[in-house]
């Protein structure tokens, strides 16, 4: 790193004192004056971020921070269970609201100094962001919030995400210029490519999750961004603007919550950074066709679906995304068909099991149907009609209905919510059994 402290010890009491005294003033300020809540907990947010920026030159190794955050997280945690420490509940937890940013904050920045332990820059981006543009963009939101969008906490602002943008922007722009030898052009398309994906960092993120996605989340923009050529980022960004300008303008025609479109924005850009156009295409079809192909009584759910629903469609491509990414091999097959499961899934979930009646058949067959026609004709205009992708289509049928049969099968208690946690868990896992499935005959063929 850039210097260390003489005595690594020594360094960590004193990061220790300065959280000790920064807890015990601001929560004496909030007892006595009863200042705004938030005010409180991001004047705390902001003197550690910046205390955490002087960590490359304190400590040389890795371990320190290690030992450091997690004993900080293990401390936070008992605030409210210890009676010593419940005066700093006020100062780390918001009221009425559940949340584990307290003890996010210190993990993640022992996981990133550990990563960054050669790189102090690449640390130090990533803390910026954390420390100004978070604080900034909840304080915004706070004053100048008037556009909400839901999420599962509640509802953040258009305007507070703007503000988080800015900031990400200028906390990626100023030390790329003043301490890389990148050229301007180049710092501006991965500064703003930046700003755009820590603010869908910041979007999806909840109960204090938003500290851990933030720093690694940033950490893997520039990590992916910085070697890349100029016309690559230029191209990247366009594709990236275009994504998020989509997605937010189909949102009224889908049934997501705001952090739900957003978290399909970010989906949406991964797909194409590890498989270009063809994988960006998949996921971007189910958002956009969904809706109409469910019944005519659960079209009219606006922010009905939260980010659990994304999360549970984009778990089985995130799968073949990173076998993708490690194998170097072709997974597009089983990417598609995890979709179409999905896409077919979503048009029978109202479905109870009640046996097999002919209208009962007829609804699964339709739903197989239609979500093989939705997804596989694109699939075989992107793979050029090809031979084996022609076989793989017909093949495909069969993949996706015994899918949905499976799912219509556990679908035998009439009482359990149709957008909970389970129902979308039992989801993923099925268009994960049906992607592996159609993964067999594609082995075959190509």
């Amino acid at each position: 790193m850039l210097g260390a402290f003489p005595d690594p010890i020594l360094g960590m009491s004193m990061v220790m004192a300065v959280l000790t005294a920064a807890m015990s003033a601001l929560s004496y300020i909030k007892k006595k004056t009863g200042c705004e809540p938030e005010l409180i907990r991001k004047a705390l947010h902001v003197l550690m971020g910046i205390v955490t920026l002087s960590f490359p030159y304190l400590f040389e190794e890795s371990w320190t921070v290690a030992v450091l955050s997690i004993a900080t997280a293990v401390i936070l945690s008992f605030v409210g269970k210890l009676k010593m420490l419940n005066s700093w509940g006020c100062v780390l937890k918001a009221d009425g609201r559940q949340s584990y940013g307290h003890i996010c904050f210190p993990l993640a920045i022992g996981i990133l100094f550990t990563l960054t332990i050669e790189q102090p820059l690449y640390f130090c981006i990533p803390v910026l962001i954390l420390t100004l543009a978070d604080a900034v963009s909840a304080l915004v939101g706070i004053k100048y919030g008037a556009h909400k969008y839901t999420t599962v906490d509640g509802a953040k602002s258009t305007e507070g995400s703007l503000a988080f943008f800015t900031f990400a922007l200028l906390g990626t722009l100023i030390p790329l210029t003043l301490f890389s030898s990148f050229p301007s052009d180049k710092i501006l398309f991965i500064s703003l490519i930046m700003g755009i994906l820590a603010m869908l960092f910041e979007g999806i993120a909840w109960r204090g999750f938003d500290n851990l996605a933030i720093p690694l989340g940033a950490l893997l923009v520039l990590h992916t961004h910085v070697d890349v050529p100029i016309e690559t980022l230029c191209t990247r960004l366009i594709v990236l603007a275009t994504i998020l300008a989509f997605t937010i303008a189909w949102r009224h025609r889908t049934t997501l919550t705001g952090s739900a479109v957003l978290a399909v924005a970010l989906f949406a850009y991964a797909s194409f950074l590890v498989g270009g156009i063809a994988w960006m295409t998949m996921p971007l079809i189910v958002f956009s066709c969904y809706r109409w192909f469910m019944p005519l009584r659960f079209q009219s759910g606006e922010n009905r679906h939260s980010i659990y629903a994304v999360l549970s469609v984009a778990s089985t491509g995130l799968l073949w995304l990173a076998s993708a990414h490690f194998s170097g091999r072709e997974f597009i097959y089983p990417y598609t068909l995890a979709f179409a499961a999905h896409a077919a899934i979503i048009m029978v979930a109202h479905v109870h099991s009640r046996g097999f009646h002919s209208s009962r058949l007829l609804v699964l067959a339709s739903a197989t149907l239609r979500s093989w026609l939705l997804l596989f004709i694109p699939f075989i205009i992107l793979a050029g009609f090809t031979h084996q992708a022609i076989l793989l289509t017909i093949v495909a049928p069969l993949c996706i209905g015994l899918t949905v049969l499976a799912f219509y099968l556990s679908q035998q208690d009439p009482t359990r919510s149709l957008t909970g946690k389970t129902r979308w868990f039992k989801q993923a896992v099925f268009a994960i059994l049906g992607s592996l499935l159609g993964s067999v005959p594609a082995a075959f063929i190509y």
